[in-house]
């Protein structure tokens, strides 16, 4: 019999208790939390920013998951998700007027109206549903002050 001792070593090391993969490499997570005056893009650009600086090693390779994928996911099908919708609204309007040119003449004042839109959000205003909801206080409207005789 030959003793361990002769063809292995033991020692005790603290470790973690388990090692999480990701298409059989080991992984790391980290997460984040968006502040509320921030948006997701500004955060993925601040994460992709501090990367760069890092001067990470090739053989690391980062990727956002969760989320932050598929908010990524998201924004490059935004051209084609635009493209269906102009697509889509000039068959609804060419059904309701019977007509083939008379969606064009209706669809030509969407360059107009996304020109004003960049330039109220390059002016500081907040794209919202609601926006204008936002703008009175809860008291817009006074209740008018009622004196009962006693």
């Amino acid at each position: 019999m030959v003793p361990l001792k002769s063809i292995a070593s033991v020692e005790q090391r603290f470790a973690p208790l388990s090692i999480n993969h990701l298409d059989q490499f080991p992984v790391t997570t980290i997460s984040f939390n968006v502040p509320d005056n921030y948006s997701l893009g500004d955060a993925v650009d601040a994460i992709l920013t501090a990367e760069q600086a890092l001067d990470l090693p090739t053989d690391i390779r980062t990727q956002f998951q969760g989320s932050t994928l598929a908010f990524q996911s998201a924004l490059g099908n935004t051209v084609w998700l635009v493209v269906a919708a102009v697509v889509a609204m000039y068959i609804v309007l060419g059904v309701l007027y019977e007509s083939f040119i008379h969606p064009i003449t209706i669809l030509s004042t969407l360059p107009t109206a996304g020109v004003g839109a960049a330039g109220a959000v390059a002016g500081g205003q907040r794209a919202g549903r609601y926006r204008h909801y936002r703008d009175y206080p809860a008291d817009w409207y006074r209740q008018e002050e009622r004196h009962h005789d006693d």
